[in-house]
């Protein structure tokens, strides 16, 4: 079963919010910050690689750079060009490195059925 909400250990303890108001992720050093919908963002104490950790079982979440995971259901658009980028709702556009860009692709087309 997939909770409707994940806790998020921050400075001053755990956070619970909803997994479906992230926005993205970003790499903060040994820190991730969290981008929500609502236009919120909460430095989390953990890297970004645990906390994709933690979000593994939810598929709509993708690494799609060295320095961010994206909510793909989030996601505005994708444009093209080596390697490209996506915009996010909140406007925000995001690097898809190339080594990544096979593996968006591939979600995407798993999540949505569209191909990029």
């Amino acid at each position: 079963m997939h909770r409707a909400k994940i806790a998020l250990p921050t400075l001053e303890g755990y956070l619970f919010r909803p997994v479906a108001a992230i926005l993205y992720l970003k790499a903060e050093g040994n820190y991730t910050m969290i981008r929500f919908g609502d236009g919120t963002q909460e430095l989390i104490c953990k890297t970004l690689s645990h906390v994709q950790g933690m979000l593994a079982q939810y598929p709509q979440f993708v690494r799609v750079h060295r320095s961010f995971v994206v909510n793909i259901e989030c996601m505005d658009r994708y444009v093209r060009g080596k390697g490209g980028y996506v915009v996010m709702e909140c406007g925000k556009e995001i690097s898809v490195s190339n080594s990544r860009k096979a593996h968006l692709s591939t979600a995407v087309e798993q999540y949505f059925g569209a191909h990029l």
